[in-house]
């Protein structure tokens, strides 16, 4: 008879799961070709940029083990007229609490193979560092141990 072992609920969770949970809370801009903030929560998400602008939608992680850069699919709910309903085939990549991020134009059925050179800004290309996790009501703080802004002494 095999021994029982009990196995944590996160290390039974898909490659997908795991990313999505990293993904989750409040997003700082540090460089790129547009400045924004970007708020994650579930599989929802809100890119608000310095000029007014907010993108809203929902989003598909496809974390494979020797993808890179990972892929992502942003589909636009809300934002302006000419991309609503799109679909942004993007590319993205981690590098500690840092998420660079490439979305592709919304609506093409092409997506980025690597991220734009420096300075390149023909493309959409951010780096977001995280500001703090997303705080759920009576669960654990996912990804880091930083506390909300309110809660720092």
């Amino acid at each position: 008879m095999k021994p029982l072992v009990k196995t944590s609920k996160k290390s039974r969770q898909s490659p997908a799961a795991k990313e999505k949970e990293k993904l989750q809370g409040a997003w700082v801009f540090v460089s790129g070709s547009r400045e924004a903030q970007l708020i994650v929560a579930g599989d929802s998400y809100t890119v608000k940029f310095k000029n007014g602008a907010i993108y809203m939608g929902t989003f598909k992680l496809h974390p494979t083990k020797d993808q890179r850069p990972r892929w992502i699919d942003m589909v636009i709910r809300e934002g302006p007229e000419r991309h609503k309903g799109k679909t942004s085939l993007g590319i993205y990549e981690w590098d500690g609490d840092r998420l660079r991020l490439s979305p592709g134009e919304p609506g093409k059925k092409d997506r980025l193979t690597a991220f734009p050179a420096e300075g390149d800004h023909s493309l959409l290309c951010f780096v977001f560092q995280r500001e703090y996790p997303l705080r759920v009501a009576g669960g654990p703080n996912p990804g880091t141990n930083a506390k909300p802004r309110s809660e720092r002494v």
